[in-house]
């Protein structure tokens, strides 16, 4: 007996270890087989294809599951609200709003208003006190400042779900999307990931304060992904890290990916490229960092242990860039493969500006359709131009607001089985943070279904709306008058914003009008061109303009830097990070506005 047990035992491990050892031996010959980055070990590339591996199989599990949802996503909307309302019905706001008496949609739409930020500040100001489940029956897990482009920034609490949601039905969603579309993608070539360390706040509680997107401090389990050593994210001033960011970016010849947030964030890097290249390439071909950098001595020490002369790829990078800018990245990276950040709504400026100079050969992906208050869509088709994303019903319960009810305080909504194709719709949203019906200001279009799942395409803020008279221009709208009139104008915008003249306080036309400030390559020649052609676009504006309603707008061309120099403003005056910062096309702060008008 004793001995038949030992045979089959000594059988099960020798399985077990030819089972063992043929699984090792295809990870060693798909990573042996596979396109590096340069500073990848054999210990850390192994990490990566394991790393890939893993969010694929998740991705292609989490996939599967949207896909089902897709299929009936009445039912899948009802699951998910009902989960929230019993979940938080004994949380203040819960007993406040009555939610135990709440069986099904209908009653929660019924009985629950339509929701603005200062309808949760009271509990926002309980949780700073202390009272972590004013809102949540889950303890927050931080208070997340949202980036502020519509106006003043918010806290808004953040729980572990919210995160959960966004990993699994977000990030590993696009993973798979990117082997299943793009399987040439998904390679052991590290990405230029340009994120930045936020300056974090606590509650006199202790509670976190600070921005729930993608930072360092949120992806310390997959630096290994990164080109940029670890010891360079305790750099918190935003030049000195963006400099890292591209010195070892730019050592890596087999750069896979360039990823961010949002595509401003790249057009920044590649504007600091064309100004500091000489800089870099030093650094490269002698392996010492540069002395002028005001970085810790500590951090430098650190970083100066993962820097070796290269003088080889020095010669490299100098030739190219001496041959200029246009398709730089292409050159200086052959293997480049994607650029990966947010490209629509306000992002669009900067993502063409890419996509006409340095990035041109590039493809580009917008992977994701998400906000402070959680993700939002996936973009399924990565290599798809015009970028739209398919709304996930299990990350929020979403309601639409016709964009003509907008402006009222209570309007219909309709629910997310309802909506027609081509038309645009605001966006309202109940999460698992304790936001309820809440109107998240977004304006999307419909432009397709995914089995019954409506895909949007991110339109514009209503905050960032003109509206001196009713005419209500959207960023969106007013975007592409200023590029029609760009090309009238022979000119280059690098970036632009507007505002209403009462912030003008040296104004002396008492007429009601728009100012636009521009920053160009060169000088713009007959601005009245712009309202020439707002007019032809938008015949209410015209209206108004006819009748004296509203004067001609003015033209604030602005120098060089104006908007690095905004940027920089708004992080010093407002909570949000630079993973956040977006430059708002409607300016609302007087003091802003004469910054502005100085330049």
């Amino acid at each position: 007996m004793f001995s038949l047990l030992r045979k089959i035992v000594k059988r099960t491990l020798i399985g077990s270890a030819l089972g063992v050892g043929g699984t090792a031996a295809v990870v060693i010959y798909n990573v042996g087989s596979s396109k590096w980055s340069d500073s990848h070990t054999w210990g850390s590339a192994t990490k990566h294809y394991l790393t890939n591996k893993f969010m694929v199989c998740l991705g292609f599990v989490s996939f599967r599951q949207l896909v089902k949802q897709s299929k009936d996503v009445r039912q899948t909307q009802a699951e998910f609200l009902l989960e929230q309302i019993t979940k938080n019905k004994h949380t203040q706001y819960g007993r406040d709003h009555n939610f135990g008496s709440i069986q099904s949609v209908a009653e929660f739409r019924q009985s629950q208003p339509l929701s603005r930020y200062q309808d949760y500040q009271p509990y926002v100001d309980m949780i700073q006190a202390g009272d972590l489940l004013a809102m949540t029956a889950d303890k927050p897990l931080q208070l997340a400042v949202t980036s502020g482009t519509s106006g003043q920034s918010s806290l808004l609490p953040t729980t572990a779900d919210i995160f959960k949601r966004f990993f699994l039905s977000g990030i590993a969603v696009l993973f798979q999307r990117l082997h299943e579309t793009q399987p040439e993608w998904v390679t052991l070539q590290k990405s230029m990931k340009l994120f930045y360390t936020p300056r974090w706040r606590h509650t006199a509680h202790g509670l976190l304060i600070g921005p729930n997107s993608s930072n360092p401090d949120s992806a310390k389990r997959i630096y290994h992904l990164y080109t940029t050593p670890p010891p360079a994210y305790g750099i918190m001033t935003e030049p000195e890290a963006l400099y890292i960011h591209l010195l070892f970016g730019l050592m890596d010849s087999n750069l896979g990916i360039i990823e961010s947030n949002f595509a401003s964030t790249i057009y920044t890097a590649f504007k600091t490229l064309e100004k500091r290249w000489p800089e870099l390439v030093k650094d490269i071909e002698t392996g010492v960092l540069n002395p002028d950098l005001d970085i810790p001595d500590d951090v430098r020490d650190e970083i100066q242990r993962e820097m070796k002369p290269n003088a080889e790829r020095a010669r490299e990078l100098k030739k190219q860039f001496e041959l200029g800018f246009d398709n730089l990245a292409q050159r200086i990276w052959p293997s480049l493969n994607l650029i990966l950040a947010t490209t629509t709504g306000t992002m669009s400026l900067y993502h063409k500006a890419l996509s006409s100079t340095t990035c041109s050969a590039v493809p580009t992906y917008s992977p994701i359709y998400g906000a402070s208050e959680g993700l939002l869509g996936v973009n399924l088709v990565p290599g798809r131009p015009q970028p739209s994303y398919c709304l996930v019903p299990s990350a929020q319960f979403f309601e639409f607001i016709k964009t003509v009810d907008s402006f009222d305080e209570q309007p219909n909504t309709l629910l997310i089985h309802e909506l027609e194709v081509g038309e645009e719709y605001e966006v309202v949203v109940t999460n698992p943070s304790g936001l309820y019906r809440y109107r998240l200001g977004d304006v999307v279009q419909v432009v397709e279904y995914f089995n019954e799942i409506p895909v949007v395409k991110f339109k514009y803020r209503q905050g960032q709306m003109l509206n001196l008279h009713g005419e209500k221009l959207s960023e969106e709208s007013f975007y592409r008058t200023l590029q029609e009139s760009a090309k009238a104008w022979g000119a280059e915008i690098l970036d632009y914003s507007t505002c209403e003249n009462v912030l003008d306080e040296k104004a002396t036309d008492c007429t009601p009008h728009y100012l636009v400030f521009i920053e160009s390559e060169n000088p713009i020649e007959k601005p009245e061109i712009l309202d020439e052609i707002l007019q032809e676009n938008h015949p209410v504006y015209r209206s108004f303009r006819v009748k004296g309603s509203i004067g001609c707008l003015k033209v604030v061309q602005v120098k060089r830097g104006s908007f690095v120099q905004l940027k920089e403003w708004m992080l010093k005056n407002t909570d949000a990070s630079s993973n956040q910062i977006k430059i708002p096309r409607v300016l609302k702060n007087k003091e802003v506005v004469t910054m502005m008008l100085k330049n």
